[in-house]
């Protein structure tokens, strides 16, 4: 039986084209492109961009309350707002956009970005700005719809197998040094003593020059970007992109059916189902952690001073050591192949060092905590890049799209709650019990994770169809 056949469950009903043809075995057809990384990296520095944004405005809440004159909850509310704004698009933006080639998905992606930096902007010119930042969260959370699930599908089209490992950890870590400098810049530019004014032409001096930039990033990929590769980087790849063309000339309504029967599959999936709540907890993770950390600090250490400051190192060293972690599990995972046992392993020091993180704030004692984040950044890199790995290997030859509707609609819910929740227990009864609501939710995927055998399908079709590639 091929790779093909045991993961027919997750293909669409299409009568009369259950096999797919070798047309892509010719070594002549199969080669790399040597513009792959420029495409990944365009994509990295996008997410780089909406990124410092997120950080930047969490990690000074306080000062964000003073300036639009809001309680703090309503600054994470503009977070939330995001996270509400990707679960809500990406239903009908998924459905467009797998119909469409990469570029314009990126195009579109890199739009929503820039028009959240202007109306980010044009929210710091007033004091009264508040709905025009939520307005920008908005359209940073359409982008989350478009840009997460491109990532994979830049790696699928764009990249041979063993690179995709590589390329997944390039593309993380746009988004990982946004969160990283984001909120060291805007700690060391404004702190709660500052007068409005000060806050104002500070922060727009930052966010005005990421908006002009974007907007001239948008333009040379409009006209200098190619749609797609001219040839597939390998014959696992190949096979999917025949996939996704059956899928293009189908017509609308067929197309519509094809899509709610992939839903419908992958949620009765059982493989599928015990990855779910393990993918959305480390998916949130670091988000809610740079929304909330400075909250935290100011309730655990409420008598030390430049407590902004604090929680801007300590969500930079959190982040580049994220990347750090996510560029050792793509070698890894690549030479290894035990993509299930790189999770776990990396989900229980996951555990390990939110719990010292814990500790550290009940015996105040700052060295701690800044240590045990610092680890925990690292272990959640490798934890983050090889789930998204270990979630591809299960759901093979799947479009990774149509699996994104079900990730960011669960990633979305279960951020507003993590964050809800954990604010209200931070309010209602101090740091110690707000971070110990994650810790329990870690404790339960790690067990899931330990207790399911996972089968791992596009392995075995890369293993069933090795091909030399031109190089």
């Amino acid at each position: 039986m091929t790779s093909i056949q045991n993961s027919s469950h997750l293909l669409d009903e299409r009568p009369g084209e259950k096999t797919l043809t070798n047309q892509y075995n010719n070594e002549e057809i199969v080669k790399l492109s040597p513009e792959r990384w420029l495409v990944a990296g365009i994509l990295t520095v996008v997410t780089l961009f909406r990124s410092i944004n997120q950080s930047g405005l969490g990690t000074i809440n306080n000062v964000m309350a003073q300036y639009f004159d809001v309680m703090p909850w309503q600054i994470d509310w503009m977070f939330n707002t995001a996270a509400l704004s990707a679960a809500a698009s990406c239903v009908p933006v998924i459905f467009v956009l797998r119909r469409l080639n990469v570029k314009l998905s990126l195009v579109a992606g890199i739009l929503c970005v820039a028009l959240g930096l202007t109306l980010t902007c044009i929210s710091l010119i007033s004091r009264n700005g508040y709905i025009a930042s939520l307005l920008g969260q908005m359209s940073y959370g359409v982008s989350i719809a478009i840009l997460n699930p491109l990532r994979t599908s830049i790696a699928a089209v764009w990249f041979p197998a063993n690179e995709i490992a590589y390329a997944l950890g390039f593309m993380f870590v746009g988004g990982a040094l946004g969160e990283a400098t984001g909120g060291v810049i805007t700690s060391h530019l404004v702190s709660i003593s500052d007068s409005s004014s000060t806050v104002r032409i500070r922060l727009l001096a930052v966010f005005s020059s990421l908006t002009v930039i974007i907007w001239i990033v948008l333009i040379l990929v409009v006209v200098f970007l190619k749609q797609q590769p001219k040839h597939p980087p390998s014959v696992a790849q190949a096979k999917v992109l025949q996939l996704k063309e059956m899928e293009q000339s189908s017509s609308f309504r067929e197309d519509l059916v094809k899509f709610k029967n992939v839903q419908v599959k992958l949620l009765t999936d059982v493989n599928f189902l015990t990855l779910l709540p393990v993918y959305f907890i480390i998916g949130t993770f670091m988000r809610f952690t740079t929304v909330l950390l400075t909250s935290i600090l100011h309730r655990g250490f409420f008598q030390r001073k430049n407590l902004n400051r604090d929680g801007g190192y300590m969500i930079m060293g959190l982040w580049i050591l994220f990347i750090a972690g996510g560029f050792l599990a793509g070698p890894l995972l690549s030479k290894t192949r035990r993509y299930k046992a790189v999770v776990v392993v990396s989900f229980g020091l996951t555990n390990l060092f939110w719990a010292l993180t814990l500790i550290g704030i009940k015996v105040s004692s700052i060295a701690v905590v800044y240590i045990s984040l610092y680890m925990l950044g690292f272990v959640i890199g490798s934890a983050d890049v090889s789930i998204t790995e270990l979630l591809v290997e299960v759901t093979y030859p799947t479009n990774i799209q149509e699996i994104y509707v079900i990730l960011l609609l669960g990633m979305g819910t279960v951020f507003v709650i993590e964050n809800f929740v954990v604010r209200l227990l931070l309010d209602m009864f101090g740091p110690e019990v707000s971070l110990a609501f994650p810790l329990i939710l870690l404790l339960i995927s790690t067990i899931l994770l330990v207790i399911k055998q996972l089968p791992f399908y596009r392995l075995e079709a890369e293993d069933s169809t090795q091909q030399p590639l031109l190089r």
